[in-house]
């Protein structure tokens, strides 16, 4: 549960500190006394280069957004490989016949846990790169009416170092890589600037390029909703049905010769339902709810948890390419004044894996977070975040097999000194537990912006919105 190796750090400062388009290049040293997260771990001093921000445009010839906290990692003992950690999400549509086609591309990258019971250092995670592409037409029979259609190529690219034995340099890779091909079809009926109703379908089919440890399959997703957006609330509430389908899945039939094998497709169906509310309940005070259920994978989820109004936890994910249906729970509150700001988040995730074989992975997530922001001067900042989470395996298991599960706890505090326009410099200790097993980590580092931050004065944190600046739905 190392900080700087998964999203908890990145997360808390894109949803926290931003006060509205900023961008800069991050650089610093950080000190850790366990990179491995286990017992008898080696310490390890990490250099980092990375881009952080939220930024975005419209107008012209294209519109843009970039959500980002990525960051390479080189451990001058070489303990791991150089990587990136953290997430990045990108968005830019070309306009080629403006308010009717359009090319859009998106690429994200994130990680995932492969134990998500074991400590997410580095020999633990697999990192997904993926890339979205494909053209989006729009067409509006009437004034009050939309349709907008998207055609989608994707591939996912998965890269893991999981270590075998550190000291000998041997490592195996985790591997779903994918195609995926699909559309999207969304039909919206305005009744004011504020209301709107709408049908949604969704299709993709996913080929991976290694079948044998991995099943191709499709999800078809049809909804209506209902979405409402001002300057205090955003609400969305939706309901539908989807079905999966698992192709050439290994079953065994009885037959006239007795038992033999065969591959068949598995569907699944299922209401799909989703209730999400941001609300500004007073000018200082912010309430997020969100509960929704849905078939998802893990390189989809990461991608979804940008598009929630309010600033939520975001889970952990397991890194398998097998689809399953996700139910979920947040509650997110917020109150900010002048120059303090505290935020309190739960969220419980429940993930059932559906195909016999892989129903092990079923697992229930128990997450909380709290965090207190002060401004203490005009040029210092300070950051102080408390974190839980607790993981059961709920599935079936083989006869004799206990069940896993695991309790994780941590702390990140933290010093951001303004030292000029452009040039920040933030002073940082995090620990973190998970399973008993203690990682400390003590580092420096510094930011140049070349897009500095939009705040309402030195001394005041930014005006509290219902929609998190980390959100695709912000712009």
């Amino acid at each position: 549960m190392s900080p700087l190796s998964t999203q908890t750090l990145f997360y808390h400062q894109a949803a926290n500190n931003y006060g509205g388009n900023y961008l800069s290049v991050d650089g610093g040293v950080v000190w850790s006394d366990n990179v491995l997260g286990a017992e008898g771990g080696a310490s390890d001093t990490l250099l980092l280069l990375g881009l952080s921000g939220d930024v975005s445009g419209e107008g012209g010839r294209s519109d843009y957004h970039l959500s980002t906290n990525l960051a390479f990692l080189k451990y001058l003992s070489g303990s791991f490989p150089t990587r990136p950690v953290g997430f990045l999400d990108g968005l830019v549509a070309f306009k080629i016949m403006p308010e009717f086609i359009s090319w859009i591309a998106r690429a994200t990258y994130s990680q995932a846990q492969i134990n998500i019971y074991a400590p997410a250092s580095p020999q633990n995670l697999v990192s997904l790169s993926y890339i979205t592409t494909g053209p989006r037409f729009k067409v509006r029979p009437t004034l009050r009416t939309s349709v907008q259609l998207d055609a989608l190529y994707s591939y996912l690219n998965t890269s893991s170092y999981s270590y075998v034995n550190p000291s000998s340099g041997s490592f195996q890779y985790t591997n779903f890589d994918n195609h995926r091909y699909g559309g999207n079809l969304t039909i919206d009926r305005a009744f004011s600037d504020i209301a709107k109703l709408y049908l949604k379908a969704e299709y993709e089919k996913v080929e991976f390029k290694d079948t044998v440890n991995n099943n191709n399959f499709s999800i078809a997703t049809a909804e209506g909703g209902y979405n409402l957006s001002d300057a205090r609330t955003v609400l969305d509430l939706a309901g539908g049905y989807s079905r999966l389908s698992v192709y050439d899945v290994l079953t065994t039939v009885d037959s006239i010769a007795g038992e033999r094998e065969t591959l068949k497709t598995e569907e699944f169906k299922e209401p799909t339902w989703k209730v999400s509310l941001s609300r500004l309940i007073t000018p200082t005070q912010r309430l997020g709810l969100h509960a929704s259920q849905q078939f998802i994978d893990a390189a989809a989820a990461f991608r979804l948890g940008f598009d929630q109004p309010a600033p939520t936890i975001a889970p952990p994910l397991l890194g398998t390419g097998d689809a399953y249906l996700q139910r979920y729970y947040a509650v997110d509150w917020h109150i900010q004044g002048a120059r303090t700001g505290l935020g309190i988040s739960l969220a419980k995730l429940t993930s059932h894996y559906l195909i016999t074989t892989t129903n092990a992975n079923d697992s229930d997530m128990k997450i909380a977070n709290a965090a207190l922001t002060r401004q203490l001067s005009p040029v210092l900042k300070g950051d102080l975040v408390l974190s839980y989470e607790r993981v059961n395996q709920i599935g079936t298991l083989a006869p004799g097999v206990t069940a896993q599960s695991s309790t994780g706890h941590g702390l990140i505090a933290d010093l951001q000194w303004q030292v000029g326009a452009h040039l920040g410099v933030r002073f940082l200790y995090a620990y973190s537990s998970w399973g008993g097993v203690a990682t400390n980590q003590v580092g420096v580092i510094a930011s140049w912006a070349f897009i500095t931050p939009q705040a309402n004065t030195a001394q005041a944190l930014p005006a509290l919105s219902p929609i998190s600046p980390v959100s695709t739905l912000a712009h």
